[in-house]
């Protein structure tokens, strides 16, 4: 396994040399690609987590960690479908969407909304209660929901979560509830996290429920030891003894805005709206806030911070999170799901004016 994580580590620090290869060749042929939608609107229901995870920046982050109200979330989906989005992400920058005790009548309202066409989230799985797990099974519009597990076994994961044998149990648990409901169609998927020490075989009852899942042919992705480091704030100290690499940001070639900035803005649980929902943990990237500015004019061409924002880094001027962010994707930069999708593109430039002709 220790072979594999180098492999993987070593794997993704040439993929960003031949990126960054691809990025300046682009840039000089004036290519840009940003994807032709809206993209989804990510709103963050919950900043509260129940574990502490070595490699996030839960612990570090100075945000408040708080849940949205009900009232605040229906008002920001009204305002989202206005502007045309119709898909939605919950899943929280930091933190569980289990940890708001309102979260189906949120998921309800999705459900029943009209202009709602789907949603997703990420869970760690170790907070819902059974009757909770039966109520996933009866939603219509969640396409995802993707259970992000820790560790292989209850060692590691009380030593990567700073959890409980009490909460792996309780994980354990829930993983049986949801292999029994695996004959009704239900959209999971498993984002597995662990450390470079995970055995071959299958060697504890959590990898054993995994197996099962991966038999009845639930994506399991492979554990492999490397993690971001949320845009610099988690570094190798931080998951010391565990055997894990973090990827330095800063080796990253910058060039050119994020593509996130377009399609993946964020509406915090404070109310915050951040111009990306991945790795930005302290909202750096504030481009307003949905208690005093309605969403069109904070998505607009109109809102100088936003406007800014973009020139900034296309001048190559970027915000600590950013510098430090390997998560970072140049707009000259396409994807390969792009290209084996054709999933459609435009400039900066189609994206602004479509945002002004369809938003003013």
């Amino acid at each position: 396994m220790n072979l594999m994580m180098n492999i993987k580590f070593l794997g993704r620090r040439f993929q960003h040399v031949v990126i960054g290869a691809e990025i300046i060749l682009n840039r000089l042929l004036g290519r840009e690609f940003i994807k032709n939608d809206l993209g989804v609107m990510a709103i963050e229901i919950s900043s509260i987590c129940n574990i502490k995870c070595r490699f996030c920046a839960y612990e570090k982050k100075i945000t408040p960690k708080v849940i949205m109200s009900n009232e605040m979330f229906f008002d920001c989906v009204n305002q989202a479908v206005e502007l045309g989005y119709d898909r939605f992400e919950l899943t929280p920058c930091t933190g569980d969407v289990f940890m708001d005790k309102h979260l189906f009548e949120k998921l309800y309202f999705l459900d029943h909304h009209p202009k709602v066409k789907e949603y997703s989230f990420f869970s760690n799985l170790t907070v819902p209660s059974h009757d909770q797990l039966m109520q996933l099974t009866k939603l219509k519009k969640m396409v995802g929901l993707t259970i992000s597990i820790y560790g292989h076994d209850e060692k590691s994961f009380v030593n990567i979560t700073k959890s409980t044998p009490k909460v792996y149990d309780r994980l354990v648990s829930n993983l049986k509830i949801m292999l029994a409901q695996k004959s009704r169609p239900f959209p999971i998927g498993f984002g597995w996290r662990s450390s470079g020490d995970v055995p071959n075989k299958d060697s504890s009852e959590l990898m054993e429920l995994l197996g099962k899942f991966k038999k009845a042919g639930v994506r399991v992705n492979s554990p492999h030891g490397v993690f971001n480091n949320w845009g610099g704030i988690v570094t190798q100290e931080d998951v010391a003894g565990l055997n894990m690499k973090i990827m330095p940001g800063n080796k990253k070639y910058k060039s050119g805005a994020c593509a996130k900035l377009f399609d993946s803005i964020q509406i915090t649980a404070s109310g915050i709206v951040n111009a990306c929902s991945c790795r930005d943990v302290n909202s750096t990237l504030r481009i307003g806030d949905i208690r005093t500015t309605q969403l069109k004019k904070i998505i607009s061409t109109e809102n100088k911070d936003y406007v800014r924002l973009i020139e900034e880094q296309q001048a190559g001027k970027f915000s600590p999170a950013c510098n430090g962010c390997d998560f970072y994707r140049s707009v000259y930069h396409k994807p390969t799901n792009y290209r084996r999708e054709k999933i459609p593109t435009q400039t900066i430039q189609e994206f602004m004016n479509a945002l002004k002709n369809k938003r003013i």
